[in-house]
C-alpha cells in the first residue's frame, strides 16, 4: 500500500464495460484465404456477437452481409464442425452436432445426444477474395462459449387465470447492448409456444416499438410503444404493462427502473402504488412424509402423525403429498398401485391406477395431478369424491414419464420423460391449460430444458428454478439445481438417494436415504431425521 502521494478515485467497472472486456474477438478473412478456410472462419466469428456480428459479415459477399440474419437461429454444438467440399467448386457442406438450439425468438431448446445439423455455402471471388454468396441464416457457437456471450432474460406474463401472478418465460440474448430491445420485442411478440395458452399479456400484440430501439442511461430503460386505440385514461391497462414491461426488463443486466410512454405521451400508472403481482409463490415451512407406514408432519427437526387420517387397509404408503393448507394430503399405494386422496375424520378416495405412478402434485387451484408410464396425465378436484379426469397431452404419448410437478402458482407442468431402459431422461416446462373455471383441460407440448439427463425426478424450489436427481440408485447420485433457463449447478452427491424435495429456495432442500431424512447445508447433506422418510413440502 502506498504511504504517500494523491487520493485517487476508483471507478467501479459497469455492467457494459464488463461485457466489452469478455468480448469475443474472431478473426477477420485473412487475405488469400481459400474456400474453406473462408467457410471455416465463418462460422468460427459466430461468436463475436459486437457491432452487429460485424466480422462475421466481413466473410459474406456485400449482398448477402446486407441480408444474411445472424439472429435467426443459434446452434450450440459440441466438438469441432466438420466441413468438406461438395461436387461444384466453390460449394461446401458443415455438419455438426447440436445440443441445444436457439431460436430467433431466443427461446433455448435442449437436442437428444447425437442430434446434428447440416449447413451448405456457396462462394463466389469478390476483388480477387473468395466470399460467401449463399449461407444459412443464424450463427454456431462451442456450447462452452455459450453463456459466455448470451444470458438468460426473463420475460413476464399474466396467469391466464389470475392477475396478481406473474410467470417466467426464459430467453437469451446476446450480451450487447440491443439486449433490452430483444427482450421488449420478445415480449410484445408473446410467450414462448409451450406457454401459449397459459399465460396472458397485457400488451396487445399491435403494439410495436415506436423507436428502434429500447436505450438505456442512468439504469433506466425507456420504451416508447405505439398501440393504436390506446385509451390513456384506462390506468389499469396502463400498469398492468407498466408492470409487466418492469419485471421484465429488471432481469436484463444494468436497467434498474422503467419509462414507459404511448404514442409519444407518457402513460399514467398511479395506480402502480398497489399491491405488484407476485413473481414467486411461496409454500409453508413444514412438510408431509412417511413414518412407520402412516403420514407425519415434519418440520424443524420434530415428527408428528398427521391425526384423523384413514388410510385403505393394507395400503404400503409411498411418495405422499399435501395441499399448501395441509388438509387433504395424497399418496401413492405401491400395494395396489393406486393413488389416493385423504382428509382428517373422512375415508380415502381412490382416485386413479397406473404403472410406476409419479408423486401426487397439488396446485392452488384445488386440484391434484400425477401421471404414469403410460404417459396418461390425471387430474382430480383435491377436495371432492370421484375418479380423476384425464388431461390432454398428446406429446407424452407412449412417454414414460417419471415425474410430474405443477408449478406453485399453477401455470406449468415439470415433467421428467425416461427412455425405454431409464438411463436417459428428458426435462420439460410444459404449460397449464385450464377453462374459465380453473379446470384443467391440456398440457400444451413442453419446451425440452435438458435432454439426455441421469434423473427420474424434478421438484420445484421457486418460481424460476428447480432441482433434480436419480432415484434408487447404489451408487451416488448426482443431485443438481436447475434455473428453468437450462442453467445449471452440481449439488453435494447421496448415495442411495430415494427421494428429494425442496421448499422456498436452495436452502431448503431435503434427500432421503436408507431411511433416513438429510437437508442440504453447504457443500454435504447433514443428518435430520431418523423417524421420517420419503418427505415432500406442499404443492
Amino acid at each position: 500500500m502506498p504511504r504517500s502521494g494523491p487520493v485517487h478515485k476508483v471507478v467501479e467497472p459497469t455492467e457494459q464495460s464488463q461485457q466489452s472486456a469478455m468480448a469475443y474477438n474472431p478473426q477477420a478473412p485473412r487475405p488469400g484465404a481459400s474456400a474453406q478456410e473462408v467457410v471455416e472462419g465463418f462460422l468460427a466469428a459466430g461468436v463475436g456477437a459486437q457491432d452487429d456480428y460485424s466480422v462475421a459479415r466481413q466473410y459474406l459477399t456485400p449482398q448477402l452481409a446486407t441480408t444474411w440474419k445472424p439472429d435467426a437461429r443459434v446452434l450450440i454444438h459440441s466438438g469441432e464442425p466438420t466441413t468438406v467440399p461438395r461436387l461444384n467448386e466453390g460449394e461446401f457442406r458443415t455438419t455438426i452436432e447440436v445440443g441445444a438450439v436457439l431460436d430467433s425468438e431466443g427461446v433455448r431448446t435442449a437436442q437428444p445426444r447425437g442430434s446434428t445439423r447440416v449447413l451448405d455455402f456457396a462462394l463466389t471471388s469478390v476483388d480477387g477474395q473468395w466470399r460467401i454468396s449463399q449461407a444459412p441464416d443464424g450463427v454456431i457457437i462451442p456450447d462452452t462459449d455459450f453463456a459466455q456471450i448470451f444470458s438468460p432474460v426473463h420475460l413476464y406474463f399474466y396467469s391466464a387465470n389470475d392477475s396478481t401472478t406473474l410467470v417466467p418465460d426464459p430467453r437469451w440474448f446476446a450480451k450487447r447492448p440491443t439486449a433490452s430491445t430483444a427482450a421488449v420485442r420478445a415480449l410484445l411478440s408473446g410467450p414462448a409456444s409451450n406457454l401459449e395458452d397459459a399465460v396472458s399479456s397485457a400488451l396487445p400484440q399491435s403494439a410495436t416499438l415506436s423507436k428502434s430501439s429500447v436505450p438505456v442511461s442512468g439504469g433506466t430503460a425507456a420504451v416508447d410503444l405505439s398501440m393504436s386505440g390506446f385509451d390513456p385514461a384506462d390506468v389499469e391497462q396502463a400498469r398492468r404493462m407498466d408492470q409487466q414491461l418492469r419485471a421484465t426488463l429488471q432481469s436484463v443486466p444494468s436497467v434498474e427502473d422503467v419509462d414507459l410512454t404511448v404514442n409519444d405521451a407518457p402513460v399514467d400508472t398511479s395506480g402502480r402504488e398497489g399491491a405488484d403481482p407476485t413473481r414467486s409463490v411461496t409454500v409453508p415451512n413444514r412438510q408431509v412424509g412417511v413414518s412407520d407406514n402412516q403420514l407425519a408432519f415434519y418440520q424443524g427437526g420434530q415428527t408428528e402423525l398427521v391425526p384423523g387420517l384413514s388410510l385403505p387397509d393394507g395400503a404400503k404408503v409411498t411418495k405422499p403429498g399435501m395441499d399448501t393448507e395441509a388438509s387433504t394430503f395424497a399418496f401413492v399405494d405401491a400395494a395396489s398401485g393406486a393413488m389416493y386422496t385423504v382428509s382428517s375424520g373422512e375415508q380415502a378416495q381412490r382416485r386413479w391406477t397406473g404403472t410406476a405412478l409419479t408423486r401426487p402434485s397439488f396446485d392452488r387451484q384445488g386440484w391434484v395431478w400425477g401421471s404414469d408410464r403410460s404417459g396418461t396425465v390425471h387430474a382430480a378436484p383435491a377436495a371432492a369424491e370421484g375418479s380423476g379426469r384425464t388431461v390432454g397431452a398428446d406429446w407424452l404419448k407412449d412417454q414414460h414419464v417419471a415425474s410430474l410437478r405443477i408449478s406453485r402458482e399453477g401455470n406449468r407442468a415439470l415433467v421428467v420423460t425416461t427412455d425405454e431402459s431409464a438411463q436417459r431422461s428428458t426435462l420439460w416446462i410444459s404449460g397449464v391449460v385450464r377453462d374459465d373455471s380453473g379446470r384443467p383441460v391440456e398440457l400444451e407440448k413442453g419446451n425440452a430444458v435438458a435432454a439426455d439427463v441421469d434423473v427420474n425426478t424434478a421438484q420445484w424450489i421457486g418460481s424460476d428454478e428447480f432441482v433434480t436427481t436419480a432415484l434408487n440408485q447404489d451408487s451416488n447420485a448426482q443431485p443438481r439445481r436447475y434455473s428453468v433457463s437450462g442453467t445449471y449447478e452440481d449439488l453435494p452427491s447421496l448415495t442411495g438417494v430415494t427421494s428429494i424435495t425442496g421448499g422456498n429456495g436452495p436452502a431448503a432442500v431435503y434427500g432421503a436415504s436408507d431411511g433416513k431424512l438429510y437437508m442440504l447445508t453447504g457443500s454435504s447433506w447433514a443428518l435430520q431425521s431418523e423417524d421420517v422418510t420419503d418427505t415432500s413440502f406442499a404443492g
